[in-house]
C-alpha cells in the first residue's frame, strides 16, 4: 500500500471583507497615490502606517480580525500572544507594471487587501522556496502540489489574501486597463516567547 503525504505546507488564507468602500476611504487612496514612491516595477504610497491613520480605521479593524483568524487557527497561538500590524501601505500598478518576486523580511504574517482589481486579469503568485538543480519539464495538466513551482490565486474587490512573510510573491504584468490598488501589510508579535528552561526566553 502507498500514501503519499503533504508535509510542512504553506498556508495562505482567502477572505473578503464583504463591504464596499466608502467615498472617504476612496479618497484617502487617492491622495496617497498623489504623492507615489517608486518601487521596482509599479508604485506605492510613501506613508508606510496607512493603517493608522484615521480614514483606515474601519478598515484596520477587519484586517486586525483577520489577523487573529490567522493566529488562532493556522498557528494556534495562546490567546496571551498578541499580533500587530508594523507597517501598512499601499501599491498601485498600472497596464503593463509588475512587482517582481519578493518576500517579507522582520515580519511573521503579512497580507494583501485588494481595493481595486478584476479577478478575470488580477491576481497573486506564490513561488516554490526550494530551487532544483535540475528542472524537468511537466505539462500543465500534470502539475500539482508536489510538482508545481508557482501557484497563483485571481482576486478582485475586497479580497484579503494572508500568509507567511517568508512565503515568496509575485504580481504578473498587469493587462487591464484599470489601476489595481492594493494595501499590503507586515505583523509582529508581543508577549513572550520561548521559556527560561529551554534557554530561548524573549519577552517583546
Amino acid at each position: 500500500m502507498v500514501t503519499w503525504e503533504s508535509i510542512f505546507p504553506n498556508p495562505v488564507m482567502r477572505s473578503n471583507i464583504g463591504r464596499d468602500f466608502t467615498a472617504k476611504e476612496h479618497e484617502f487612496f487617492g491622495k496617497m497615490r498623489a504623492k507615489p514612491h517608486e518601487n521596482v516595477s509599479n508604485v506605492r504610497s510613501n506613508d508606510t502606517d496607512v493603517l493608522d491613520r484615521p480614514e483606515m480605521q474601519s478598515i484596520r479593524s477587519l484586517v486586525d480580525e483577520h489577523i487573529k483568524q490567522y493566529a488562532w487557527k493556522i498557528i494556534s497561538a495562546d490567546p496571551k500572544f498578541t499580533f500587530y500590524v508594523t507597517q501598512s501601505w499601499l501599491n498601485y500598478t498600472e497596464k503593463g507594471q509588475s512587482h517582481h518576486r519578493h518576500m517579507h523580511t522582520n515580519s511573521l504574517i503579512s497580507g494583501v487587501l485588494y481595493i481595486q482589481a478584476k479577478r478575470e486579469v488580477d491576481g497573486i503568485c506564490f513561488h516554490r522556496q526550494s530551487a532544483s538543480q535540475i528542472q524537468i519539464m511537466v505539462s500543465d495538466d500534470q502539475l500539482n502540489d508536489y510538482n508545481t513551482p508557482v501557484k497563483c490565486f485571481k482576486v478582485g474587490v475586497g479580497d484579503l489574501v494572508l500568509f507567511p512573510s517568508n512565503l515568496v510573491h509575485s504580481v504578473e504584468q498587469a493587462i487591464g486597463d484599470h489601476t489595481r490598488v492594493s494595501l499590503a501589510f507586515n505583523t509582529f508579535v508581543k508577549g513572550e516567547l520561548g521559556s527560561p528552561e529551554r534557554l530561548n526566553s524573549l519577552t517583546l
